[in-house]
């Protein structure tokens, strides 16, 4: 069975993508959706690179209470404690701004409050006064949301006001959903994402740290080889690990995860770039609707992608059940 059929087509078959998940030349796995194009890909990179202003640090919030108004659409970045989320960030915006975006505790691990940072052209987005005397979030771009990690000795009320947030935020695009590629997918992560799952809140799974399994050998021998990470492991093994896990973020019965799962290393350079990085930044646009605007509007795109709650629950059934599967983690 040959691919080229699939990438020509404008809205390829749900039932054709998955008769082959494996797309030749990429480390991700797309079973529902496609591959971004080299001109995507681009047009992320120029985005988080050279079309805006440095990120900006809006304000950091215990509670979801304490969360502005918005007319910015967000996106949140959610993972155990240590799994790279803040490396991660730091690589997607494309800068030195680890005293910006590493807003963590003395103590390892532990980031205790929600962190929303403003990224986008010309002013950018920026905190302001509404005319009912409250804050709100404005301009032109995205707001980024860094969420505390959750794990061992991390604080007892996480689940609650991250999830209020999680299923009430009206602005929010999309919840990426970091797990360590080394390590797999732990109990913890399951919880989370069955209660992402429950709620109906869209979410993407990206694993973090390929670079301990997996980099591919550089494409062009014209490539700085300062920004070039000796070549491991095999593609074929990352593909395998990503079909085991599969099911894990999209089961039989209900809703899940976004068909589609990335892979990138914030510490490996392969032809010049990060690996993945560029992956990770069109997945944001895409969830937040720029993907294709040349120019920056502020209306705010539909929400997208968040799975329905199975037909045999009910609002308050699934409440219930969320807030017993907050009750691990």
């Amino acid at each position: 069975m040959t691919t080229s059929t699939k990438y020509v087509q404008a809205k390829p078959a749900l039932a054709a993508l998955q008769d082959d998940p494996l797309r030749p030349s990429t480390h991700n796995l797309y079973w529902e959706t496609l591959p971004p194009k080299d001109k995507d890909l681009q047009r992320a990179n120029h985005f988080f690179q050279k079309n805006r202003n440095p990120p900006k640090f809006l304000l950091s919030a215990a509670r979801f209470m304490e969360v502005p108004e918005s007319d910015m659409p967000e996106v949140a970045f959610v993972g155990r404690s240590n799994v790279g989320k803040s490396s991660l960030l730091n690589a997607v915006v494309g800068a030195d701004v680890k005293s910006l975006l590493a807003r963590t505790s003395a103590t390892r691990g532990f980031t205790k409050t929600m962190n929303f940072y403003g990224i986008g052209p010309d002013a950018g987005v920026f905190l302001k006064k509404g005319k009912n005397g409250r804050n709100k979030f404005t301009g032109s771009g995205l707001v980024l949301v860094d969420m505390p990690g959750y794990g061992q000795g991390s604080i007892g009320s996480w689940g609650v006001e991250i999830m209020k947030y999680f299923q009430s935020r009206k602005e929010l695009r999309r919840v990426f959903v970091l797990l360590d590629v080394e390590h797999g997918i732990k109990d913890k992560d399951r919880s989370l994402l069955a209660s992402l799952r429950l709620a109906g809140v869209s979410h993407q799974v990206i694993l973090s740290k390929m670079d301990k399994l997996y980099i591919p050998e550089s494409k062009s021998a014209l490539t700085n080889k300062r920004h070039t990470t000796k070549a491991k492991g095999s593609l074929e093994a990352l593909h395998e690990i990503m079909e085991t896990m599969r099911p894990e973020f999209q089961p039989p019965i209900g809703g899940g995860a976004l068909g589609e799962i990335l892979a990138c290393s914030s510490e490996a350079w392969t032809d010049g770039a990060k690996l993945g990085i560029d992956h990770v930044r069109y997945a944001i646009l895409k969830a937040v609707g720029l993907q294709d605007r040349q120019t920056l509007v502020r209306k705010l795109p539909e929400k997208n992608g968040a799975k329905a709650l199975p037909k045999r629950e009910t609002k308050d059934h699934a409440a219930h059940n969320v807030s017993s599967l907050l009750g691990r983690l």
